[in-house]
């Protein structure tokens, strides 16, 4: 009796000792399909969502970033007008072209010696530095946040790929124009346009294109419409860059046709002249204010003009008017 007690004890044992082996592979088993959910996740907010966003905005224009959010929550009133990159002026995107990013049409999204010029600035400094492309500029207004650190670079660097794979650079350069910061809340070109020079972007002057390039940096500091010496100084450099853009061709991947003739920077080139050697320039950033209130204190102002006291930007007073011409007396013979 006690050996049969024995025998049906080993037998309940092995029988839930074999029980215990068939849960354990059926667990093991499992194991892939439980992360399977997270794998999901993980691929539909690193690759579906990011790609659908940028093909939308490919395709419409986006209505709002995360600055014009900033500033409006800080209580400015956000100015916007987007247009199409045939309503806006080649004399800006020349512009354009000359003081953010020389190499917009050769590169594919990031110029590699601007990059290396960051790098070591932020070795030497501990301060991080952009190098950034127009199209790493867009990627940025567009998707992210303004911040200057490595985790958003990294993601700057991510939808830059993807607007290069699916945008055309004419997109790239509407979508940067319509979403860049002019100060004031004033965002994109029509809006600046309409506020810095009271005319649409469409008619911008290649003087007025340039001094709307020439704030880019810190379009809060400085003046488009009553510029002061350090900005004057920058657009007369960004005119010259702009004719080489014009005649070096570096702008054929935004404007053809009628875009690239209209309103020329500088008269055509003599077909005998070499063209002239337009180095891929790396991006302007703002200039720090100790520098920037250096420079504007040194620079005198232009062709004896008086800045007026109290402006820091060195904005010149209206020049005087002229006195009127006395009238003549009656019967005295007019004057020659």
């Amino acid at each position: 009796m006690a050996g049969r007690d024995d025998n049906e004890g080993r037998g309940a044992r092995k029988a839930v000792a074999r029980l215990n082996r068939d849960l354990d592979k059926v667990s093991r088993a499992k194991r892939p399909l439980a992360v399977l959910p997270a794998l999901l996740w993980l691929a539909g907010t690193v690759i579906v969502l990011p790609v659908a966003w940028v093909l939308l905005y490919g395709v419409i224009e986006e209505p709002g970033t995360v600055l014009m959010a900033q500033r409006a929550l800080a209580g400015e009133k956000v100015r916007r007008t987007p247009v199409k990159l045939e309503a806006i002026s080649s004399n800006l995107v020349r512009a354009v072209i000359a003081a953010e990013d020389s190499g917009f049409c050769a590169h594919d999204g990031f110029e590699v010696k601007a990059i290396q010029a960051a790098l070591d600035s932020n070795k030497k400094g501990g301060k991080v530095r952009g190098g950034s492309t127009l199209s790493q500029q867009t990627a940025k207004n567009l998707f992210l946040w303004p911040d200057r650190s490595y985790v958003r670079k990294g993601m700057e660097a991510y939808f830059t790929v993807l607007i290069e794979a699916f945008w055309s650079k004419r997109r790239i350069m509407e979508a940067y124009l319509n979403a860049a910061e002019w100060g004031d809340g004033v965002f994109g070109a029509e809006a600046a346009a309409q506020a810095r020079f009271g005319v649409s972007a469409k008619d911008l002057t290649p003087l007025q294109a340039a001094r709307l390039a020439a704030v880019l940096p810190s379009p809060n500091k400085w003046s488009a419409d009553k510029p002061g010496p350090y900005v004057r100084k920058r657009t007369r450099a960004i005119l010259g860059r702009a004719s080489a853009v014009r005649s070096g061709n570096l702008d054929t991947c935004v404007l053809t046709g009628a875009e690239a003739e209209a309103r020329p920077i500088a008269p055509p080139r003599r077909r005998d002249a070499p063209p002239p050697e337009v180095p891929v320039l790396p991006p302007l950033d703002p200039v720090p204010d100790a520098l920037l209130s250096e420079i504007e204190t040194s620079l005198a102002p232009e062709d004896g003009v008086p800045v007026l006291e109290g402006n820091p930007g060195g904005d010149v007073a209206p020049a005087p008017a002229p006195a009127p011409a006395p009238e003549a007396e009656a019967g005295a013979p007019a004057p020659p």
